[in-house]
This record gives C-alpha cells, sequence and structure tokens, in this order.
C-alpha cells in the first residue's frame, strides 16, 4: 500500500515540476494514445498478397500472380534489362544492367504495399492488395 500512494505521490510530484494542472496531464495522454490509431486502421490491410504490378513511367507494363512461378525480361529500347523472378508468393528483380543495383538487393517481396524501385530504369514493383474490401482498388499512386 505505500509503495503504490509513493508512486502517485511521485507521478503528482513529476507534473507538478513540469508546471502542468491535472487536465493537462490528461490531455497530453489523450494525445499519445490517439497518435497510434492509424497504426491500428491501417494496419489491417496490410497481410501476403498474391498480386504484384510492374510499372515503368507510370504506365503499367505486366501484372503478376505471385501464385504462379515465372520470369520475366523487361527491356526497353534504350537497352535497359530488369529480370523479374516469382517464386513461392514472392517476387524480386534478379538481374538489372544499372549501375547502382538497389532494386536487386532489395530481394524478394510479397506483403501488400512493398515495393522494389529500380531509378536508372524508372521501374517500380508494387505488391498489391488483392483482397475484396470496400476501397474497390481506388488508392492512386503516382511515381
Amino acid at each position: 500500500m505505500k509503495t503504490t500512494t509513493g508512486k502517485l505521490k511521485n507521478v503528482l510530484t513529476a507534473i507538478k515540476a513540469l508546471r502542468m494542472k491535472p487536465l493537462d496531464f490528461i490531455l497530453v495522454m489523450c494525445l499519445m494514445l490517439a497518435s497510434f490509431t492509424p497504426f491500428l486502421l491501417l494496419g489491417g490491410k496490410q497481410g501476403i498478397s498474391h498480386q504484384a504490378q510492374l510499372r515503368v513511367n507510370s504506365q503499367v507494363v505486366k501484372n503478376f500472380d505471385l501464385t504462379k512461378n515465372q520470369t520475366y525480361t523487361y527491356q526497353d529500347a534504350d537497352g535497359e534489362i530488369n529480370k523479374i523472378e516469382v517464386r513461392d508468393g514472392r517476387i524480386a528483380i534478379v538481374y538489372a544492367n544499372c549501375g547502382d543495383q538497389v532494386c536487386v538487393r532489395k530481394g524478394f517481396i510479397n506483403q501488400t504495399g512493398q515495393t522494389i524501385v529500380c531509378l536508372p530504369h524508372k521501374l517500380v514493383i508494387e505488391v498489391m492488395h488483392s483482397g475484396n474490401d470496400d476501397d474497390n482498388g481506388s488508392r492512386i499512386i503516382d511515381y
């Protein structure tokens, strides 16, 4: 019993040291709790997906079904090459003739919203949400 009242006195002393009124403390605590709301609301849409989309210069080039193992080579008129592999429900760029190789080092992805970006080739692979819910795929992202 003594330790509980001792801890309460320590909290009250800390509040007084900050020159906060008790309602200020309650307001700060409510704001701190509210700051986690986006994680709770948006976190439910993440998960393992079964679709991915390849875009070059913001134009959709190909849609991938992540349930089917496949290899796809993208080559544009300038000779830029990206070899894309779909394996075991995941997708990755396994070869690119760009200088920095960031896209290759990213490795395999499979969760909704994850992306692989090859900036020199202006290429983006994004794992898309494959479920049927309210948003109907209306999310707009421009790269």
